[in-house]
C-alpha cells in the first residue's frame, strides 16, 4: 500500500483523530484555472457533484462533446476525483454507446478504463496530471483505489461499507459517518 495512504489512514481511522478529519472535510476545492480554461477551449460540461457539501473528497465530472459519425454516436466523460484528507487524486474515463443489438437487454453500453479513449481524453488527462504533480499529488491507479484496507474497526452501527473497506472507501467518502448530511 502507497505510504501516504497508509499513514493517512492510520491517521483518521486507527488514531481517531475525528477533528481534522472534519476540519479537511470543509474545505473547498476549486477548479484549476488551467483545467477550466481546457474545459471551456473544448466545450466541456463541468459537474461538481458535491460541491459546497462537507465531504472527505471533491467528485468532478467532465463531460465532452458527442462524437456522432452516421449511425454511430458515443459520448465519453471523465471523472476526477480528489482526496481532501491527503493529496491523492484519481482519473477515470467513460463512455456510453447506444446498444443497437436486437436481441440486446439493456439500451446503452457503456465502460470506463484508466487509460482515454480518444485524444481529447487523453489531452485532458495530461493537463489534469501535470497541474497536479506540480501541486505534489499522487495519482491513484484503478488497483490502489480498490485494495482492502485491512483491521479497521468501526462502531457496530457502521455497515455501509460493508467488511471489506478499500482506499477509495477510507479517502474519498464518509467512512466515519460523521460529516453532516
Amino acid at each position: 500500500m502507497n505510504d501516504l495512504v497508509n499513514e493517512t489512514i492510520d491517521k483518521y481511522y486507527r488514531n481517531n483523530n475525528e477533528s481534522d478529519y472534519l476540519t479537511k472535510c470543509r474545505e473547498q476545492f476549486l477548479i484549476p484555472e488551467v483545467i477550466k480554461k481546457f474545459s471551456d477551449k473544448n466545450n466541456m460540461i463541468i459537474t461538481n457533484v458535491n460541491f459546497g457539501e462537507i465531504w472527505p473528497s471533491s467528485k468532478l465530472i467532465f463531460e465532452y462533446e458527442d462524437y456522432i459519425k452516421g449511425e454511430f454516436e458515443v459520448t465519453y466523460s471523465t471523472t476526477l476525483m480528489l482526496s481532501k484528507l491527503a493529496p491523492l487524486f484519481y482519473l477515470q474515463h467513460e463512455f456510453q454507446v447506444e446498444n443497437r443489438d436486437a436481441n440486446r437487454t439493456v439500451p446503452t453500453l457503456e465502460g470506463f478504463d484508466t487509460q482515454p479513449y480518444n485524444t481529447k481524453q487523453q489531452e485532458f488527462e495530461d493537463c489534469v496530471k501535470e497541474y497536479f504533480s506540480k501541486k505534489e499529488f499522487i495519482e491513484l491507479s484503478y488497483s490502489e483505489m480498490n485494495e482492502v484496507v485491512c483491521g479497521l474497526d468501526f462502531k457496530k452501527d457502521v455497515t455501509f461499507f460493508g467488511s471489506q473497506v478499500t482506499v477509495e472507501n477510507a479517502l474519498f467518502f464518509d467512512l466515519l459517518e460523521i460529516c453532516p448530511d
